[in-house]
């Protein structure tokens, strides 16, 4: 882990000696500089280089180590490279890349683009390319590779093993190997250490246990997320209706979609629109055009505009009672925002407990009544406290208890918005993470305002 750590540190210190040898076209230096990093450090390094910088120290790679930073380079930067290259160095590439990696691709790429990428192919890599493209977006099936090591339960230990050398240098992982029978069912998963622990005259059927888990190709990516986690695997078997095996998640890919997933809730949580930028350049701000920028983010914030609209009208409509009562105007942020914090908090809890399945729809009307108790807690509490700015601020008893009282009822309103408002989503097959802290927010300042100067106006009269 240390050595790790050092690597990249040697990465970043590098950088600007690197460009200062592209800058001065010095490609035998720069050539000698990284042709030992890890394929990760160097993908690392072209994804923070200028197309064209890239480009030159993709081409210098040699023709495997360019296939191994190709396939860990961001989606924008393949883009880049592709359109750059010449069609047998594309051809290279795409028929050295695993089959998972080749479908990220195909998913990134324009249709042309991915139609001409496939005649570079073989007839087989073409058709199991298809294959894994016929599989809906986001399932496990986009998701998998045909490259495992499956062995029959007849062999002894040793021809297990000469198997597994013989092939293994091709299978995506052989931590894991398979079990299948003649017409390639599943019966079972091996950890490589097992195997290799067993006495070479043993049949493989002696030490198996015939427990496994798997997974359909039709499941979304997150229940593949949920048992990998859960079983803690490094590799999931994808099996058909039939129980035939026709692939394996590794933890590698599993780790690129929490990360996506990750990415894609922070934006929604956040009020941010990700499809004008892309999930790859959301967290380069740098590297993101200004227009782009724009267009991610002005959609919610149209909305949101014309949502506060509602809390201008509440205001205009009972004038007459802040006008007799100046002072009321003094307390309304501090009350509206208050219930908007407690709705976010409340909201934060249910999104994060639904994405690690503690929570399910079914679990509202608990989690409401739970919520109603912690909220009115708060809102007393909250509410005290204003109560004594409220005798400072205006010399009023009867002002203070306004404030305390609408300090409540906005605090109890925000907590009951922030914990509906997921599930809501949810029951109409949204992405709870869609209610997010801007809607939230604005929600409780339109709810904020009527309660606030409705409690105001009823008492105050």
């Amino acid at each position: 882990m240390e050595k790790r750590k050092n690597l990249i540190s040697l990465v970043t210190l590098l950088k600007p000696e690197i460009e200062e040898l592209l800058k001065n076209k010095n490609y035998k230096e720069l050539k000698d500089v990284i042709i030992n990093w890890e394929p990760i450090d160097v993908a690392e390094l072209l994804d923070d280089l200028k197309k064209e910088e890239a480009l030159s120290i993709f081409l210098m790679l040699p023709k495997n180590l360019q296939v191994e930073v190709f396939s860990e380079l961001d989606a924008e930067t393949q883009k880049k490279i592709i359109e750059s290259l010449k069609d047998e160095e594309i051809k290279t590439i795409i028929s050295g890349l695993a089959p998972d990696d080749r479908t990220s691709l195909f998913e990134e790429i324009a249709p042309t683009l991915t139609r001409k990428l496939l005649d570079f192919l073989s007839p087989s890599e073409r058709r199991e390319a298809l294959t894994l493209l016929g599989y809906p977006k986001n399932s496990v099936g986009r998701l998998m590779t045909p490259d495992y090591v499956a062995i029959k339960p007849e062999w002894t230990i040793k021809r297990a093993i000469e198997h597994i050398r013989k092939y293994g240098k091709d299978a995506e992982t052989i931590n894991m190997v398979y079990v299948v029978d003649d017409e390639f069912h599943l019966i079972d998963d091996i950890p490589l250490r097992r195997i290799i622990l067993a006495e070479p005259e043993q049949k493989v059927e002696e030490i198996l246990d015939f427990q496994f888990i798997s997974i359909s190709p039709h499941e979304d990516q997150e229940k593949a997320i949920e048992i990998m986690k859960k079983y803690n695997l490094v590799a999931l078997p994808v099996t058909d209706n039939d129980n035939y095996l026709l692939g394996i998640v590794t933890i590698d890919d599993i780790i690129d979609v929490m990360e996506e997933e990750q990415t894609e809730d922070i934006t929604k949580i956040s009020g941010i629109h990700p499809t004008p930028v892309g999930l790859e350049l959301i967290t380069k701000i740098k590297e993101i055009p200004m227009i782009k920028l724009y267009k991610s983010r002005i959609l919610w914030l149209l909305i949101l505009l014309f949502m506060n609209l509602f809390t201008g009208g509440i205001i205009q409509a009972l004038q007459e009672t802040i006008a007799k009562y100046v002072v009321l105007v003094t307390f309304l942020p501090v009350i509206i925002d208050t219930a908007g914090n407690a709705g976010s908090q409340s909201t934060a809890l249910v999104i994060r407990a639904m994405a690690l399945k503690t929570v399910e729809i079914k679990d509202w009307l608990y989690l409401l009544l739970r919520e109603l108790s912690v909220a009115f807690s708060l809102g007393i509490t909250m509410g005290i406290g204003i109560s004594f700015i409220g005798i400072i601020r205006s010399n009023s008893i009867k002002i203070s208890l306004v404030v305390a009282f609408a300090m409540i009822l906005n605090v109890i309103a925000g907590c009951v918005v922030g914990i509906l408002l997921p599930f809501l989503f949810a029951k109409f097959k949204k992405d709870p993470a869609t209610a997010s802290t801007p809607l939230i927010t604005t929600i409780a300042d339109i709810m904020g305002t009527g309660i606030y100067l409705g409690t105001a106006t009823i008492f105050l009269r």
